[in-house]
């Protein structure tokens, strides 16, 4: 009964524009599922690399492992070119409220361009040189793919009415008097006075969703009212993180290795999402429909410096620093509002066909640092270890009216020790793969296994997300001056998920498996 609404705004043909034009930002745009959003990476890259679990530190030779330590680069003997597809297949489980034994298997299948770059390799003839080589190279690197689908339902104690309950405090039945304005235009322009929760208090408020108490004009109620209410979530995310390295390597004494990379990051972020709560309690309002339709675009630098050392012939020691990454991002978000009133007997509609350009604002990300150890068997196969520290509490906002925001992040996050591990045996022109990937929780809040979502130790009620763990498999073939190499991960991890930040204290529990599929052809020239 809903989707039409949906189709009408996507044929509506003149958008009306808001700019929130408040000297500080309304930061209940964002919230702390936006830091993890920009910081997080996952296992990608050559499917060599991704065969191994990306333990690569200390070995390089490899465009991915460029990412991890620059210095991969020089380890190279010729030019070399690589680029990789791959394809995902996201199982998702979910539970929500009462119906704890109830799960919802989404999957979401797509093809892409994982990973594409090559070096060259410039020698130095002169054996009295220290430096032994120089390499340039550039190469692009997906950090993160956001496409994924779920959709969770249940009953629960609660009512989305309290969200918008909270979203209206601090303001009175007369700044929601349009006073002659049409609907659309003062949405506008209480967004470019008071900002977005006054936006939303608004549509709330013209949907008979809240109403001003019986005390008073400054204080709302929500005029659901029921001991249960059912619920249906749905959340479709598209888009991808991504980098490019420009990357300068260098070869010392025959065995020191020294590099750096110049990275340019870009996130681009979609989400549409849709919350439907109906009751059969005495309140006036039975339904309520809510949806928001999120778009998120920004761009950001970060330096990268790595050494690689070969004591022995058979010993690899790597070590990486990677500084912050510091984005400039823009949001902006279209939604509304559908109750049925019972009083009324009609669908009350408040979608004001409005997009709502959020002020660009600063966001850095933590620092991380990687110490990597490998030992070569020969020719016929090595291992490899990578262990990685980085301190999520670190993460800021850094634009102004982001104080309450960067406290929840010093609170919420914590530093985390990621390992990677893998090894690779060659028999003949065949080479044969296997790696463990191990990613801590970025959140001190440890993830609840139940219907509710209740955590424990914390009042944050935002996303939370528990321990990554991951193996993988991989096979190449050599065909001489070129290898076709093809590889596969397994990953799983928990999390709870809000679908709004306040007012609503049931999560539901999700489940994912990501099964990816990799494939890369290298060049040597």
């Amino acid at each position: 009964m809903f989707s039409y609404k949906l189709k009408y705004m996507k044929l509506i043909k003149i958008i009306l524009l808001s700019i929130l034009s408040a000297v500080s930002i309304d930061a209940a745009a964002q919230d702390l599922n936006d830091a993890y959003r920009f910081s997080r990476q996952e296992l990608t890259g050559t499917a060599r690399f991704v065969g191994m679990s990306g333990a690569f530190g200390a070995l390089g030779g490899d465009l991915s492992s460029l990412k991890i330590n620059p210095a991969g680069s020089a380890v190279f003997l010729t030019n070399h070119a690589a680029f990789s597809l791959d394809q995902n297949f996201n199982n998702v489980s979910t539970r929500f409220g009462t119906l704890s034994a109830q799960t919802d298997e989404t999957r979401r299948r797509n093809f892409d361009m994982s990973q594409a770059g090559l070096v060259f390799v410039f020698r130095n003839n002169d054996q009295g040189s220290p430096v032994n080589k120089i390499t340039f190279g550039i190469n692009y690197d997906r950090t993160f793919n956001h496409d994924a689908r779920f959709s969770s339902f249940g009953s629960t104690e609660e009512t989305i009415g309290n969200y918008f309950v909270e979203r209206a405090n601090g303001f009175t039945v007369n700044d929601f008097t349009p006073n002659n304005q049409n609907f659309s235009n003062f949405y506008r322009n209480l967004g470019q006075n008071f900002g977005f929760a006054a936006q939303e208090a608004y549509l709330a408020y013209e949907s008979f969703l809240i109403d001003p108490s019986a005390q008073d004009n400054s204080t709302f109620i929500s005029n659901t009212n029921s001991s249960l209410y059912n619920n249906d979530i749905i959340t479709r995310e598209s888009g991808l993180n991504g980098h490019v390295a420009f990357n300068l390597g260098t070869q010392l004494y025959e065995k020191l290795y020294l590099g750096m990379n110049l990275n340019f990051h870009f996130i681009n972020y979609d989400r549409f999402s849709s919350y439907l709560e109906t009751n059969d309690g005495p309140g006036d309002i039975r339904e309520v429909y809510y949806e928001n339709d999120l778009r998120t675009r920004g761009s950001g630098f970060s330096l990268q410096f790595g050494a690689i050392y070969k004591p022995v012939e058979q010993v690899r020691i790597g070590l990486s620093y990677q500084s912050p990454t510091w984005f400039r991002i823009e949001d902006e978000i279209v939604q509304g509002i559908e109750t049925f009133s019972q009083a009324q007997n009609e669908y009350i509609t408040a979608f004001p066909d409005v997009v709502v350009l959020f002020p660009a604002y600063d966001f850095r990300s933590p620092m991380k640092t990687t110490f990597s150890f490998a030992y070569i068997f020969g020719k016929n196969g090595l291992l490899s270890m990578d262990y990685t520290y980085q301190d999520y509490s670190n993460q800021r906002f850094t634009s102004r009216g982001f104080e309450d925001l960067n406290f929840q992040i010093d609170n919420v996050f914590q530093a985390t020790h990621n390992f990677n591990i893998g090894g690779e045996y060659r028999l003949g022109k065949y080479s044969f793969r296997s790696g463990y990937h191990f990613a801590e929780s970025p959140y001190s809040a440890p993830v609840s296994n139940n219907s509710s979502g209740n955590l424990t130790g914390t009042n944050y009620q935002g996303m939370t997300i528990g321990d990554t763990n991951g193996f993988s498999l991989g096979l190449g073939y050599n065909f001489g001056s070129t290898t076709l190499d093809i590889a596969w991960r397994r990953t799983y991890l928990e999390r709870n998920d809000n679908f709004v930040q306040t007012g609503l204290q049931s999560r539901a529990y999700v489940e994912n498996t990501i099964n990816n599929l990799m494939l890369s052809l290298a060049f040597q020239f």
